[in-house]
């Protein structure tokens, strides 16, 4: 396994809506797996304030307590980590809509939040890829992470159509599709890290699909990649921590 790479890739704990069973069992696995490669595939933070059609419940909730969770999971995630990457989910953008699109004191804090964001890539060592459907796209070797930019059930076959083997959140639920083509090509959606009982979901019979997971693997020296998803059963996450090859 000379030269083979550990990676990870998380996606989807909305700032202070963190499911902390999930989180901590996140951080275990960090400890003992050490990946080389840390991939945050969007939507750290909430901002539910932000969001167009947000309830005055929504609006009243406390932007401190999303932004500091946010940040503390980040920097716990990528310490350690020798090629850290976070890919802008469409909650995160948020910032930047605002930034460019609304005025006075909502704008203000965009852009103030902004410039907390490029500084927390500063001292983590990551870069950071914006919510889009071209520029948002990272490609590590024959494998490419994005946020996600389909839903609905058929999200993994249309992800898997359009960017091939890739891994993707946005959906918080754990499933993949393959689709038939010369070149095999398989889109998995890695679940979510965030509680499933968000207000602004409550009437959603989507969120019974979320799972509670992340991915995992070893990129091999010609880009190829092993991957493993790890999920939540009851209150338990069971991961492989060593790969061997035959």
């Amino acid at each position: 396994m000379k030269g083979d790479r550990r990676f990870v890739v998380v996606s989807d704990n909305h700032g202070d809506m963190v499911d902390e069973v999930a989180a901590k069992a996140l951080q275990s696995f960090l400890s003992d797996f050490d990946p080389e490669v840390r991939v945050h595939a969007g939507d750290n933070w909430d901002f539910r304030n932000l969001r167009r059609g947000a309830s005055d419940d929504e609006k009243a909730a406390s932007l401190v307590e999303d932004w500091e969770a946010g940040t503390e999971f980040l920097t716990s995630f990528f310490a350690g980590g020798k090629e850290n990457w976070f890919l802008r989910g469409n909650h995160d953008e948020r910032l930047w809509m605002f930034a460019h699109s609304a005025t006075g004191l909502l704008r203000d804090y965009a852009t103030d939040g902004i410039k907390r964001v490029e500084g927390l890539m500063r001292k983590s060592h990551a870069k950071m890829l914006p919510y889009d459907s071209a520029l948002g796209v990272l490609d590590l070797g024959k494998l490419r992470v994005l946020h996600g930019y389909h839903t609905g059930t058929a999200a993994c076959r249309s992800h898997a159509n359009v960017y091939g083997n890739c891994l993707f959140g946005h959906v918080h639920s754990i499933e993949s599709a393959a689709v038939a083509s010369f070149q095999p090509a398989e889109a998995r959606s890695i679940g979510c890290l965030c509680q499933r009982d968000m207000d602004y979901v409550a009437a959603k019979t989507g969120k019974l699909r979320w799972g509670h997971g992340w991915a995992a693997g070893i990129f091999h020296c010609d880009g190829s990649y092993t991957l493993t998803q790890i999920r939540r059963i009851n209150d338990t996450f069971t991961a492989p921590t060593a790969f061997k090859s035959y």
